[in-house]
């Protein structure tokens, strides 16, 4: 349950619905920080890693028989197969595709981990990469190592997801670090499982929890406080089932003397009132951006 006392005390803030009220007026309007876009690093480096197989592959520009060509390459230099699924976004060594609807469903397996190939498998191949219309790309492209980029920088994107609380994750650590250096007997630790906090600071913890991952966990005086962080900029139903997770977390925390504090941000918030109610109802402690650099995070765990 939301500690009510504990808002009064620091912000003035007597109800659930003053609490909603101050963290909905105060929320990021965006999460996008100059490297939220693409991580450059990653990119080059996995583009790199392929820089002879996309050397090889320059023989195919402009070929009269792009197949024969393609066939004769793989079979030289069978490394260049592994290459072949970036090139169509797809990070999977082992391909299963659909090869017919008539009558009933077929499919067909395609590897491209191997090591070795027998003529068999590279026609396959061929014929893989010809239907895909990959080959004909390949023949055209002035340079595959810029394309890889491209792909890479495509499939890159997916990990925004991941990245779009990290300057959450960043602004908490920074004063996580402050608060430890202050605080000799403070001590956090950050994506770990319960289980290594208890063998580790001998901290008492629920053994439902033992295998499970936090963002953050703070020891203070023998004392364990746990830190959940993310961010939305949209609405869903995902929001709604961490939710119940973190009331579920902070209760069987809770029965073992622990503290749980959700931070949390986002204009997706503001179309999600309901959820946000019932989480500041039912968690202890919920603050987001504003109220983490107001210093609420070390007056909770102090």
């Amino acid at each position: 349950m939301a500690d009510l006392k504990f808002y009064k005390k620091n912000l003035n803030l007597a109800t659930v619905d003053e609490i909603c009220k101050a963290l909905s007026d105060t929320l990021i309007e965006t999460n996008y920080t100059y490297e939220f876009f693409v991580n450059w690093t990653k990119v080059t480096r996995n583009r790199d890693t392929f820089k002879y197989e996309l050397a090889l592959l320059k023989s195919l520009k402009n070929c009269s028989n792009p197949s024969s060509d393609f066939r004769d390459l793989l079979k030289k230099y069978p490394e260049v197969i592994k290459i072949i699924p970036i090139l169509l976004a797809c990070r999977d060594g082992l391909i299963k595709v659909l090869n017919s609807i008539e009558a009933e469903l077929q499919y067909k397996t395609f590897d491209f981990s191997k090591k070795e190939y027998d003529p068999k498998e590279i026609e396959n191949i061929v014929k893989f990469t010809e239907k895909t219309g990959l080959l004909d790309m390949l023949c055209q492209i002035e340079s595959a190592t810029d394309y890889l980029l491209g792909v890479e920088v495509g499939l890159d994107t997916n990990a925004r997801k991941n990245r779009s609380g990290l300057f959450l994750e960043k602004m908490a650590t920074e004063i996580l670090n402050e608060l430890s250096t202050r605080n000799s007997e403070l001590v956090f630790i950050e994506q770990k499982t319960f289980g290594y906090v208890e063998d580790k600071y001998h901290v008492k913890i629920p053994p439902t929890l033992r295998d499970r991952k936090f963002d953050y966990s703070v020891i203070n005086k023998g004392e364990g406080t746990n830190i959940e962080v993310n961010f939305y900029s949209g609405t869903g139903s995902k929001p709604s089932e961490i939710i119940s997770s973190y009331i579920n977390r902070g209760e069987v925390l809770s029965s073992a003397g622990w503290k749980f504090i959700w931070l949390t941000d986002g204009v997706g918030w503001k179309k999600m009132q309901r959820p946000l109610h019932v989480g500041v109802e039912n968690i202890d402690y919920v603050i987001n951006a504003n109220l983490l650099r107001k210093g609420l995070l070390e007056k909770i765990i102090i």
